[in-house]
């Protein structure tokens, strides 16, 4: 239903468009929290729809609680095998890029988002996470110290998609958390390219000027035809926190948007094992220590939690040193047992290549040879060996 009017002020709620489609449950629970009464609209018709409460409502669950606890992680097992998958994954990355590069070289020329071209992109990748999460994953990772403008929005991308699977949502919803994934940050084109490569730290004044790239890609979005409410909102809150830090509305708790929320997890993530110009790359295992860390603070602790169990302790495509002293790199997850993935030994206990590269399962293989036990002691950063993971075949 569409809702026109409220019976308060618009800025006196956390609601940023006057008039918006609900398409949460936790929206709904909001309104009857915040409200006596809202206006909805019925085709050509409006009509006053009154709360059922008289006063607000006080919830000891929340909707996106009880959404994350329904689902379990036996349906998400992949369909198909890895090594079939990466193939097909590694084509699907290639062409997302290309069209990622098109769409912004046409915004930066002032031309307007056609959102049908971010759909193309979209549908082939979702498909290539839907049958195997691990094989899209593997092929963002290793591809990551590479240069690339358009690195992170694929990355975060593939992200939400994979942590969206992990919720049990169905293609629509997948394929609208890739659009968005996409979309974040499109606002940057609109800010001056040195204060983006910009070394040292931000004054106050760039700050702020940074901080409007949300405001600069709602523009974007408003100004294209056929885009989905929901995207403007990931675009409008993925920087707000769940205590309130964040930007542009100071948003707070579950009045950010369930999938503003996700955005945010999943950008910030991929944003800390990234290298920057100024700052050097976390480790996939020191990211997921931060964003724990956060929980109930930056991030809503139940969707931590999802996304942490959708992507691993250890994410594919990340090096790992085994206790034999071994360096190999996470290659699938075992969903019951996020510390025992499936991995790919590369350099033996002295760190020497190993002329074939042996797939050990670290939940029926946790020991040795020798019999002593098997276990991931550390993540590795990547560079840190001179391994040469794009060219790396099974």
């Amino acid at each position: 239903m569409y809702v026109s009017r409220l019976d308060r002020p618009w800025r006196e709620t956390p609601f940023l468009f006057q008039g918006f489609y609900i398409q949460e449950s936790d929206e709904i629970a909001k309104l009857e929290e915040l409200c006596r009464y809202v206006y909805i609209v019925v085709p050509d018709e409006e009509y006053t729809l009154e709360s059922a409460q008289k006063t607000p409502t006080v919830l000891t669950v929340s909707a996106i609680d009880e959404l994350v606890k329904r689902h379990h992680d036996e349906s998400t097992a992949p369909r198909v095998k890895f090594t079939e998958e990466l193939p097909k994954a590694r084509s699907v990355h290639e062409s997302i890029e290309n069209v990622t590069m098109e769409i912004w070289t046409d915004l930066k020329e002032g031309k307007t988002l056609d959102i049908h071209d971010i759909n193309a992109c979209v549908d082939v990748m979702v498909d290539s996470i839907k049958r195997n999460p691990d094989a899209f994953n593997w092929v963002c990772r290793v591809k990551e110290h590479h240069s690339s403008t358009y690195r992170h929005a694929i990355n975060v991308s593939a992200g939400l998609t994979t942590f969206g699977r992990a919720m049990g949502f169905h293609d629509e919803k997948l394929r609208l958390l890739a659009m968005g994934g996409l979309s974040l940050d499109i606002g940057n084109i609109k800010l001056p390219q040195d204060l983006l490569d910009k070394k040292e730290r931000l004054t106050d004044d760039e700050w702020e000027l940074v901080k409007k790239h949300v405001r600069y890609g709602m523009d974007l979005l408003e100004q294209a035809s056929n885009v989905d409410e929901r995207l403007l909102w990931m675009v409008a809150t993925h920087h707000e926190r769940y205590d309130g830090s964040g930007y542009l509305a100071g948003l707070a708790g579950d009045r950010i948007p369930i999938f503003g929320q996700m955005a945010g997890i999943v950008d910030s993530y991929v944003a800390s094992t990234e290298a920057k110009t100024y700052a050097s790359a976390m480790t996939c295992e020191e990211s997921v220590q931060t964003l724990f860390k956060q929980r109930d603070q930056h991030f809503k602790s139940s969707l931590v939690d999802k996304f942490i169990q959708a992507i691993g302790i250890y994410p594919t495509g990340s090096l790992v040193e085994l206790s034999s002293g071994e360096v190999a790199i996470i290659i699938g997850q075992n969903p019951r047992r996020r510390l025992r993935p499936r991995v790919v030994l590369l350099l033996d206990a002295d760190k020497n290549p190993y002329g074939s590269y042996p797939v050990v399962n670290l939940l029926k293989e946790p020991y040795t040879f020798d019999g002593k036990p098997l276990d991931i002691v550390k993540g590795v950063a990547h560079g840190d060996y001179p391994i040469n993971l794009e060219d790396f075949t099974f």
